[in-house]
């Protein structure tokens, strides 16, 4: 106690506030609560190291028993045993992540606590990432049970959460924060519900990372309503730049894999804008004691079912092609703003509708003795099957062809088919029919561009024409089956076409969704939405559409920055001022390098860890990479393609900067190629990347007029 005594005073002839609302005598039974906590922990993984031992050596002996006995034992029995082994197998391996987690509790068992007063009882309810219980004695509740909600939700006074029983009410008497490390308690206090309280802006004035860090100890309470939100199967958020989107749909899926009976992280799937963000936002759900989930792009995702093609552009080279140079050519923005336009969506189903109903058979078919003439072909393709795709229709023709001939199915089911393919009017090929769609009178009149716009040449399909081509396929051949995949996220959704979202509607028709995007973050030149609940019409208007408006990530001083990129006044700063002006400099070209080297090594010394020179396009990029590599020791490049950690001083491009953050950032264009009109939404992201320092070189002159609601 003489210790402890001796080490608070010296924390308040310090000045600090880390224990100044706790008593001597609370924090001793705080210390000692946290001792028994780690004994208890302790006690768990010994009794569970020796568990799974003996449960490995179990399955061992059960191994070589089959193995040795493999001569005596019939088939029933073997299968029997190698089951029962596969059983014990998943179980010891479920034993194992369990004991991992325990392991890391050690470290931070716990990083709040409630006391909760119902019927004149008060239970102290402390709160960790994984909960700990013995002998039916909980002394750490996970932060997903119901519960463990209030201290989200609630300050002191009256509250209540929803148990499987019904409503619990009743006060919470005490709410006490704590920072643990390494079992050591480095700080406690007693707090409020207030956002602006110390502990979240200690939090936010921490330096950056390079991958992004749950958030488990800071939810605030709409994230929270987001993060258990189960009534709902679809949620669309609208949410501004550092608003918590994505970490809110991560803790989301962490919330779901506890409270969903045998969902897995194989059964949920995120779509995320590219390759750099999915390795940052990898480590998340490993820190919440969950599995990484499935990740794709769209680019990739599409790759299976598109096979004329050697490669298919992703969504930031695709950018990266309307960003590239200064001057854009009238005519090819038109044509790509249609072909992404849902306008262009009811010239393909026009198309279709034609298509199909001019498919037929030439010739009938004649197996051994068994003729089937042309007519009863094109009345099985037209009428009896007439209602399933194309590929089911010769799938189900060749089975009936088969049955008739008294052949098998599965021995000639497939040549069966291939013969019926050449017998038809067509070739069925995607890739011919989308470029006569192209070609068509249709097409040009509609979109105002008379010269030949067809299809990608050569061995890359352009991401203008991916879109299109899988819905032909999809419509034309059917829609692969996602049943195995319950909850979908779709990160930066604002760059997606609704028909790029109803698709992936019609795949995974039986998932629920999460929908995450800002209609002010778009970077897809060709398409925008004026309202991003236009989303909810793919739903069937039966999604709930939430908004987000608080920012997290910037200071005051470059939210009142990007506000003016856009005109808006709805973005609402958390983080408070630390009277950093954001730095406007007009730079030549050849003082850039040493204005360059400057302002880094400015940053640097404030004590900003992760810097970002973002550059409005990659050949900007490549060129600065080389002329700074030899000058600053830690710069590195970023590309799409990069996988792994990145170093703290990076360069990059601006499309690729989407749902990163750093400390500083350096918002560069050259005076020859600086942004305009056309890229503010392009711009606003870029300078929304910064939580500390903002350094804007040949920045467009802000002019736009304020509007109360988002940017159109």
């Amino acid at each position: 106690m003489k210790v402890l005594k001796n080490w608070i005073l010296k924390c308040l002839k310090e000045e600090r506030t880390d224990f100044m609302n706790i008593s001597l005598e609370e924090l001793e039974k705080e210390r000692d609560y946290l001792i028994k906590t780690l004994s208890v922990i302790n006690s768990i993984i010994d009794e569970s190291d020796e568990s799974i031992r003996d449960k490995m050596n179990s399955i061992t002996e059960m191994k070589r028993y089959i193995w040795e006995n493999s001569g005596t034992l019939d088939e029933v029995e073997i299968a029997d045993g190698m089951y029962n082994v596969n059983v014990d197998v998943e179980h010891t391996n479920n034993s194992i992540n369990s004991l991992q987690k325990l392991r890391r509790s050690l470290i931070n068992p716990y990083f709040g606590r409630i006391d909760f007063e119902k019927d004149e009882d008060i239970d102290q309810i402390y709160i960790g990432i994984n909960g700990i219980m013995k002998d039916l004695n909980f002394y750490v509740f996970d932060w997903r049970t119901p519960i463990a909600s209030m201290f989200y939700n609630y300050g002191i006074g009256p509250a209540s959460y929803e148990a499987p029983v019904g409503s619990i009410e009743g006060n919470i008497t005490l709410k006490r924060q704590y920072k643990i490390q390494n079992g050591n308690i480095e700080r406690c206090f007693n707090s409020t519900l207030n956002i602006d309280d110390e502990y979240l802006q200690e939090i936010l004035s921490k330096s950056s990372s390079d991958k992004m860090s749950n958030i488990v100890n800071t939810i605030q309470r709409e994230q929270n309503e987001i993060i258990r939100n189960i009534v709902d199967k679809y949620l669309i958020v609208q949410g501004i730049a550092g608003s918590g989107k994505t970490s809110v749909a991560l803790h989301r899926i962490a919330y779901l894999l506890y409270k969903e009976k045998n969902l897995t992280s194989n059964n949920v799937l995120i779509f995320s804008p590219n390759d750099v963000f999915s390795e940052y936002i990898s480590q998340v759900l490993p820190e919440l004691g969950e599995d990484n989930v499935l990740q794709t792009t769209y680019s990739d995702f599409s790759k299976s079912y598109i096979k004329d093609f050697k490669e298919i552009e992703s969504f930031t080279n695709f950018i990266e092609r309307f960003y590239k140079n200064n001057d854009i050519d009238e005519e090819k923005y038109r044509v790509i703003q249609f072909k992404l336009s849902d306008q262009f969506k009811r010239l393909l189903d026009k198309s279709l509708c034609d298509y199909k109903n001019s498919i037929f058979f030439t010739r009938g078919i004649s197996i051994n003795s068994t003729e089937i003439d042309v007519n009863e072909l094109n009345s099985l393709f037209n009428s009896r099957y007439g209602s399933k795709p194309i590929d089911d229709r010769l799938e189900y023709m060749s089975e009936y062809i088969c049955d008739s001939a008294n052949i098998s199915y599965k021995k000639y089911g497939k040549t069966i088919q291939n013969k019926l393919r050449e017998y038809l009017n067509k070739n069925l090929s995607i890739k011919d029919l989308y470029s006569k769609i192209l070609m068509s009178e249709d097409f040009k009149n509609q979109s105002g561009v008379f010269k030949d716009a067809d299809v990608s040449a050569g061995k890359v399909l352009k991401y203008e024409d991916l879109i299109s081509m899988l819905y032909l396929n999809f419509e034309l051949n059917g829609y692969p089956s996602g049943r195995n995949i319950r909850h979908i996220i779709i990160d930066e959704a604002q760059d997606y076409t609704l028909l790029q979202l109803s698709m992936l509607k019609r795949i995974f028709n039986t998932a629920s969704f999460t929908i995450l995007g800002d209609i002010n973050q778009t970077i897809n030149p060709y398409y925008k939405y004026e309202d991003f609940n236009q989303v909810n019409s793919i739903f069937d208007e039966k999604a709930r559409y939430i908004e987000l408006l608080k920012t997290y990530r910037s200071s005051e001083e470059i939210i009142k920055y990007t506000n003016d990129i856009l005109g808006l006044n709805n973005a609402c700063s958390v983080r408070k001022s630390n009277e950093i002006p954001v730095a406007l400099r007009e730079v030549d070209d050849t003082d850039v390098i040493i204005q360059l080297i400057t302002d880094i090594s400015e940053m640097k010394k404030s004590g900003m860890e992760r810097i970002a020179i973002i550059t409005r396009n990659n050949n900007e990029t490549l060129d600065l990479y080389d002329k700074l590599k030899d000058k600053i020791e830690d710069i590195s490049l970023v590309e799409n393609n990069k996988k792994g950690g990145i170093n703290n001083t990076v360069i990059m491009p601006s499309y690729i900067s989407k749902g990163l953050e750093f400390d500083g950032v350096i918002a560069y264009s050259s005076k020859e190629n600086e942004y305009t009109e056309k890229d503010k939404h392009l711009f606003y992201v870029v300078c929304t990347r910064a939580q500390h320092s903002l350094s804007v070189y040949n920045g467009p002159t802000l002019t736009l007029k304020r509007n109360n609601g988002y940017a159109k």
